[in-house]
């Protein structure tokens, strides 16, 4: 399986060094920076889960009268905070993994070489402190933990009934439309799948035959990508809690601290490797595919819980466009969650799901109206023993370039 995030960690990490995955030096000061920041959340979770989840807790506890102190001790709510902590540093462990796996040739061994792992460490971080950096934004500690949650949703068993209700719909759409090419004679189908977070979708369409490309543009999913699906080597190999920061709307401290292992299949085993083709990009989907080389290139695009990521969405609509080949389907499922909406500073067209229907119209895709699907309730990284679940009614639809492309036609049309 092919990825770039390896190649762009280690630039990252060590600016200057080539990486081992396709000699790549990144050059651009911006991106290697923005990936550096990332890096400085996986590698700062222990310090700063500790300080926000355990310490300042036990602080709480240690405030209270003897008496309320005492009697919250007798529910082992202090000895649960105290296994949270020990869970902590386990999903420390993981992490710092998942990093090294990305950073070959410029970040030291944490488990081989301990102590050359500490003095890169505190370089890393005594560099940032230089240039007036904090350790860590907050916000990139909040994605963090939903990256530890994403490998639920897309890695473990406990995901699937999720994956069932998202991506099945999606999965079953691309079946019909090839339905009459069998499976180990679809390798020249080639499918593209924007907003790819941790490749499950993507890999799921490969083992149905499709030769399929993700794109992810977020170094959270791509380092954690890169890592689950080029760096497992069993079943169930690593055991990560997900959930021991979550304190809130928890029925019981086993719900909280409970185990979950990745992957629930091993993505090397794929059952059409040898005629089907898989890979990961990294990058903005709009300049990645929206360059000439990329004209006309894909047979199907399948979008899921991403068209809402858009600045302007009809940016995105006009790369598909320009990268589907003509009679090419494209199938979508997700809510309408504009990222950007009021986000100041920047750019952010909101559309209705009417609206945007009516828009997929207007740049000259033909709906098909009979696989529409007005309301699918799903959930996104949700926490099934939690007590509370946020639903999205979201709806699918499924639109295909024409075969005659008449540019003409559609700015007539957009007139």
């Amino acid at each position: 399986m092919n990825t770039e995030a390896a190649a762009k960690a280690s630039a990252a990490a060590d600016k200057g060094v080539d990486a081992e995955h396709n000699g790549f030096v990144d050059e651009n000061e911006e991106e290697s920076n923005a990936l550096a920041d990332v890096m400085a959340a996986f590698l700062y979770y222990k310090k700063y889960s500790l300080n926000s989840s355990i310490y300042r807790r036990l602080h709480s506890i240690d405030e209270l009268s003897e008496r309320h102190r005492r009697i919250v001790a007798s529910l082992g709510t202090i000895d649960k905070i105290k296994r949270t902590e020990n869970l902590i540093r386990e999903n420390h462990r993981f992490l710092l993994d998942l990093v090294h796996s990305s950073a070959v040739g410029a970040m030291p061994s944490p488990t081989e070489s301990p102590d050359e792992f500490k003095v890169w460490f505190k370089h890393f971080f005594d560099t940032r402190e230089s240039a007036g950096k904090p350790p860590v934004a907050d916000h990139h500690m909040e994605k963090m933990y939903s990256t530890l949650k994403q490998f639920v949703r897309d890695w473990a068993a406990e995901g699937q009934a999720e994956r069932d209700l998202t991506y099945g719909p999606l999965l079953d759409a691309l079946e019909r439309e090839f339905s009459s090419v069998s499976p180990d004679r679809r390798g020249n189908i080639h499918v593209l799948v924007p907003g790819a977070g941790l490749g499950r979708l993507a890999f799921e369409i490969c083992c149905r035959g499709f030769s399929t490309q993700g794109n992810e543009f977020s170094y959270f999913m791509l380092l954690a990508s890169n890592f689950i699906l080029n760096k497992s080597e069993s079943m169930d190999q690593y055991t990560i809690y997900p959930f021991a920061h979550q304190f809130s709307n928890v029925i019981s401290a086993q719900d909280q601290l409970r185990p979950i292992s990745v992957p629930d299949v091993l993505p090397s085993s794929m059952p059409y490797a040898g005629t089907a083709v898989f890979s990961m990009t990294a990058g903005d989907f709009i300049e990645a595919y929206g360059s000439s080389s990329e004209r006309e290139q894909w047979d199907a695009v399948v979008t899921c819980f991403f068209m809402d990521t858009a600045k302007n969405v009809l940016d995105y609509l006009d790369t598909m466009w320009h990268a589907m080949k003509p009679g090419a389907v494209w199938i979508n499922l997700g809510p309408l969650l504009w990222h950007f909406d009021s986000v100041d500073g920047e750019q952010s067209i909101e559309l209705s799901r009417n609206e945007f229907l009516e828009l997929v119209a207007k740049v000259g895709f033909e709906l098909d109206r009979g696989q529409f699907k007005e309301k699918i309730p799903v959930t996104y990284t949700a926490n099934a023993k939690s007590m509370l679940q946020y639903t999205y009614n979201t709806f699918m639809c499924v639109a295909r370039k024409p075969h005659n492309d008449n540019q003409t036609g559609r700015a007539e049309q957009a007139e």
